[in-house]
């Protein structure tokens, strides 16, 4: 491993001060070799202004509002096919997952990881149970797309608490049209 020095403005000096403080990182030393990581893995040293690009994917900061607004057009069914179909695109077109057997449970983390770090929302499976944290697109598409990435059915548990929805596992699908 290699060491280096770095000068840090007083404001991002400040933030590191703050966030080891409050115990939200180990150190100063530790948030920047993270922050260096991601840096790396999204291809930041590729973004132009105003436009973000990761490899082939572009990274588009909107509003959730206005993402909403768009999914509101559509309706239940249009909105479950839409699911569908970005889940029939993303196994052909992510080369990772065609080597994957999606059916089986134990291998739902690596496709929720993934929404997660795409910043879909907060995911984790317990049991037969898939839970949903502020989720930035409808469950009705969410459903769409778990279900046919991982061909089983789901039943949507809806809960009191606002942003939490709760999948969970039926039956193994055999038809991923409706």
């Amino acid at each position: 491993m290699k060491s280096l020095e770095i000068n840090l403005d007083d404001d991002i000096y400040n933030f590191l001060e703050f966030l080891e403080r409050t115990r939200f990182i180990k150190n100063k030393e530790e948030a920047v070799q993270k922050a260096m990581i991601f840096f790396k893995k999204l291809s930041i040293h590729d973004w132009l202004p105003d436009i973000y690009r990761i490899g082939n994917n572009r990274v588009l900061i909107m509003d959730r509002g206005m993402l909403l607004d768009i999914f509101e057009l559509l309706t239940e069914t249009e909105t479950y096919r839409a699911g569908q179909l970005t889940a029939m695109k993303r196994k052909v077109m992510k080369p990772e997952f065609r080597d994957i057997n999606l059916t089986k449970q134990s291998n739902w983390l690596i496709v929720l990881k993934e929404l997660e770090n795409l910043g879909w929302g907060i995911f984790s499976k317990v049991g037969n149970e898939i839970k949903v944290e502020s989720s930035a697109v409808p469950s009705t598409y969410l459903k769409g797309y778990l279900e046919t990435m991982f061909k089983v059915e789901l039943e949507e548990h809806r809960t009191k608490v606002e942003g939490l929805t709760v999948f969970i596992t039926m039956e193994p699908k055999l038809d991923t049209w409706r």
